[in-house]
């Protein structure tokens, strides 16, 4: 059985400013001593950096994440948008940076708490509330009454938590292949938008599309066209931008510089934030 959800019974995940009205996340940031106080997200390709600073937003795309640990019969896999961030120290970044890219942003991480971000839940396949959440999810997929408004809002409320979750150890498939990883490791914050009936796309793409991998491009290309489903910030809640070497580092510069949409001095401001990882990492 796949997920099936009706439009007019999607997740309404809550907007950031609707957190701030209500004072629910917006207590003043006191920070970590054990993690970083920024959340990085690093990426393969210098391309990839720059498009996320001349639109000042990252975009979510679909990605494929396995809940074959939840035993749930004929549910191995979904697919849903998201951005994903770590809260790594720099100290410790070495591993993560190898595996996702040496291009990187780091935010800071009171922007992204007012943002709605959330840090994931890591589950325990031997533990009481695996067992809950299987058991919950398995009772609502095959309870499809809508008419229930009771069951709707039981299985809203248990796929949206799904969706901030993964298992301690698991696989990820990552360019083409799956890969075994402990994902504590990632320290995952996560972000989801908030898609509306208007938007015209779906949170989670119809299992009968999942071996399909131009229907995630597909779903991918339609939240590039909705600005409103993008995640926002401001040159001043930058704390790091990362390239790989030297060589990178003046092709961002020079990058920078040309931006038509970035006042003067915030275009020196983002400059004097670039790292290069090659030079740092040897004083790791």
């Amino acid at each position: 059985m796949g997920i099936k959800i009706k439009k007019e019974d999607n997740i309404m995940l809550i907007e950031p400013e609707v957190l701030q009205e209500k004072n629910i996340e917006n207590e003043k940031y006191i920070p970590s001593k054990q993690s970083a106080n920024v959340l990085f997200k690093f990426m393969k390709k210098i391309e990839y950096l720059k498009e996320i600073i001349s639109k000042k937003a990252i975009i979510p795309r679909y990605y494929e994440e396995s809940i074959d640990y939840l035993n749930i019969e004929s549910l191995n896999k979904i697919v849903f948008p998201m951005i994903c961030f770590c809260d790594i120290n720099l100290s410790k970044l070495d591993g993560h940076v190898y595996y996702y890219g040496k291009f990187g942003i780091g935010l800071n991480k009171t922007w992204g708490i007012n943002s709605g971000i959330q840090p994931i839940h890591y589950i325990n396949k031997n533990s009481y509330i695996k067992e809950d959440i299987s058991y919950l999810f398995s009772k609502a997929l095959n309870n499809m009454d809508d008419s229930d408004e009771n069951i709707n809002e039981y299985r809203n409320y248990l796929l949206s938590h799904l969706l901030f979750m993964k298992p301690i150890i698991g696989s990820m498939r990552r360019d083409g292949k799956y890969d075994s990883k402990n994902f504590t490791d990632e320290k995952e914050w996560r972000f989801i938008p908030n898609i509306k009936e208007e938007h015209g796309i779906e949170l989670i793409i119809p299992q009968e599309y999942l071996e399909n991998d131009k229907a995630y491009n597909s779903y991918s290309d339609g939240i590039t066209q909705i600005k409103e489903l993008w995640l926002h910030f401001d040159v001043c809640d930058i704390e790091y931008l990362m390239v790989e070497n030297e060589e990178y580092r003046k092709e961002l510069i020079e990058f920078i510089l040309s931006i038509n949409t970035i006042e003067e001095l915030d275009k020196y401001i983002l400059i004097s934030k670039i790292v290069v990882y090659d030079i740092m990492n040897k004083d790791w």
